[in-house]
């Protein structure tokens, strides 16, 4: 059977196989040589991301550097996203997210929440869902938000004897869970700053002169209505 390690070094080999030779194919008609390279780039990076072979963020950083030293992007082209405030501020999401995850923090509100409503098996899905909506303004990282929660989720489950390894999950486990990840949406609508995709939202909609803060946003997810014109 062949280990782990030497199906990666084979999946990473594919990986740069695929994109070498979709370099070196003929350019299609109406395409310049540089979007069909940045083509090869792009498809050797995704193949790598989803066969495994690499992260997502080793494949992006070997595809920039490639982009750039193969002489298919400018380096001011190739970073110029990189000089966008929300593309910052999604990086800060992730490393908040990740600090409350390490921190217990998230973990700790949950709990407390279990304790003073889980009673029965609707209070306890009211209480993932009331965790999420209380964590959500200061945990601006939607997946990071689900991890936590998940390991909540889990445990309830598990003590109630819904295993999702037997017919019992549909009792308890699978409304616990599929009640918590529709919080997760809700809250990342709810608050600006509940997911790393809101500020991408922001950006597109300050072009059009609409620029709404903390208070309008959660105005207008609540009412349904915007009090900012335009």
């Amino acid at each position: 059977m062949m280990s782990p390690a030497r199906q990666t070094r084979i999946l990473q080999l594919l990986s740069i196989a695929l994109g070498a030779g979709i370099w070196m194919a003929p350019v299609p008609d109406g395409l310049q040589p540089a979007a069909w390279h940045l083509f090869a780039i792009f498809a050797a990076a995704i193949f790598a991301v989803v066969s495994a072979a690499t992260s997502i963020l080793v494949a992006s950083i070997v595809a920039l550097v490639v982009s750039i030293f193969s002489g298919t992007l400018e380096p001011t082209v190739a970073y110029s996203g990189f000089s966008q405030g929300f593309i910052l501020l999604i990086v800060v999401a992730f490393l908040v997210g990740k600090g409350v995850v390490n921190s217990g923090l998230g973990m700790r509100i949950a709990c407390l929440l279990v304790r003073a409503f889980g009673r029965t098996s609707l209070g306890l899905a009211y209480s993932m869902v009331a965790t999420d909506a209380i964590i959500a303004p200061a945990f601006p990282s939607s997946t990071a938000r689900s991890g936590v929660l998940f390991r909540i989720v889990e445990s309830l489950a598990l003590s109630g004897s819904s295993s999702p390894h037997d017919a019992m999950r549909t009792k308890f486990g699978a409304f616990l869970v599929m009640s918590t990840m529709a919080s997760i949406g809700l809250s990342s609508g709810l608050w600006i700053a509940a997911m790393a995709a809101n500020p991408i939202g922001l950006a597109l909609a300050s072009r059009f002169g609409v620029e709404p803060n903390f208070a309008s946003w959660l105005l207008a997810a609540v009412t349904g209505k915007s009090s900012i014109p335009g």
